[in-house]
This record gives C-alpha cells, structure tokens and sequence, in this order.
C-alpha cells in the first residue's frame, strides 16, 4: 500500500502571507482613520497680517488690511466692515473672494478704502469686523482694533 504524500506551506512562508496580510489590513485602516480625523479637525481661521488707517491733512482717509487664510479649508467669502460703514469684499489675486475665485489656505487677500471726506480722528481708535465664509458652510468672525493716525 502507497502512503499518500502531504504537502503543506512551509512555516516561514505560511509567516511572511501571514504579515503581508496584517500590514495590507493595518494600512487600510490608518487610511480609513487619517482621512475621518482629518475632517474632523478641518479649521476655518483667517488672521490680521496688516491693518492701517490713515488720515490726510486734507481730510481724506486711506484703510487698508490684509488678512491671511489660516485654516485648513478655502474661504469662499470675505469681508471687512471698519467702524460700521458697510461691509467690503476683500480681494485676492485682483477679483473679490468668491466661490469661483476662493481664498486658499495660505493665501493672503486685500482691501484697500479711501475715504474723501471722513470723520475719522487722528489717535482715536476704531472698531473693524472681519466675516468669513468657508466651502463647507462654515463661518469666522473677529474683531480688531485700528487707531487712526
């Protein structure tokens, strides 16, 4: 009578399939988190880099202010309004921030304001209120303080 041959995979392959398998599983997973952690901690920030406020003898006014996207998601709308006044868009790349023309992490945008005739006074301080509005929906406001020279 024949004995029947066994044939098995050897132990230090059956090893390395078997390590193959974890890693394959592992990395999946860590791409599964990285990308629910990373929308879970998306910012919507903007900063002040500059501000002015600048009255003539003459009684002309000039404000001005850069803000800097410091998030992590575009800004689709961004506004300034100093003391009041009316809200004005700020512009990036020449074209006010918009959805088609969005403020991107990193990115600065500017306004600038001149006023003929004001009632701004040299060393008094003045309030002004920056909105944002993100591509998800989200929103930002902050309020800074420019004193008028």
């Amino acid at each position: 009578m024949r004995k029947a041959l066994k044939r098995a995979v050897s132990p230090l392959i059956a090893t390395m399939i078997l390590m193959v398998i974890c890693i394959v599983i592992g990395l999946m997973l860590y791409s599964m988190f990285a990308s629910a952690s990373s929308a879970l901690f998306a910012k919507a920030q903007v900063s002040v880099e500059a501000v002015d406020l600048v009255r003539q003898a003459d009684g002309r006014a000039t404000f001005s202010i850069v803000i800097k996207n410091t998030g992590n998601k575009p800004a689709v709308w961004l506004t300034a309004d100093l003391r009041g006044e009316g809200e004005q868009e700020l512009q990036v790349n020449g074209d006010c921030v918009s959805d088609t023309n969005p403020l991107q992490p990193g990115q600065c945008a500017a306004l600038v304001i001149e006023r003929t005739t004001t009632s701004f006074t040299v060393g008094y301080t003045y309030r002004v209120i920056i909105r944002a509005t993100f591509s998800d929906g989200s929103m930002f406001a902050r309020i800074i303080l420019v004193t008028c020279r």
